[in-house]
């Protein structure tokens, strides 16, 4: 997800804020986080656009929440998480950590695709029933 300018901004903040707390190194963070260090250094200085895993899982490890988009209520200044925006959240990042780890297991071919859509039917399956 595309985060507005200003929830960027201030996401930076308290990324910022909570590594500064923790007096983690980049080394452990990103050990802790499971993220390379060199993104968790990126990410820290404020380097990032969207809302990407990487930023999820060092969120979670810093306890820093990941900002909704205001609720519109109509009082100037006021800032209340809007759930819809909040779930939205939520799902993109576990869509792009789903993505992620079918891209590192696809072989990159229509076969594989098709025995990965098998495996995933399959799960939905057991699930269902």
């Amino acid at each position: 997800m595309k985060p507005t300018r200003k929830e960027r901004t201030d996401l930076e903040r308290r990324i910022r804020q909570a590594r500064k707390r923790s007096s983690l190194t980049n080394a452990a963070l990103a050990d802790l986080a499971k993220v390379d260090p060199s993104q968790v250094s990126r990410i820290c200085r404020g380097d990032f656009r969207t809302i990407s895993d990487s930023v999820v899982r060092i969120c979670t490890t810093l306890k820093v929440p990941i900002a909704a988009r205001p609720a519109s209520s109509g009082v100037r200044g006021a800032s209340r998480p809007d759930a819809a925006s909040a779930a939205e959240i939520r799902t993109d990042a576990a869509w792009a950590r789903l993505e992620k780890s079918v891209r590192k297991i696809w072989d990159r071919t229509p076969q594989g695709a098709d025995r990965l859509a098998r495996v995933l039917e399959a799960v939905a399956e057991v699930r269902r029933g």
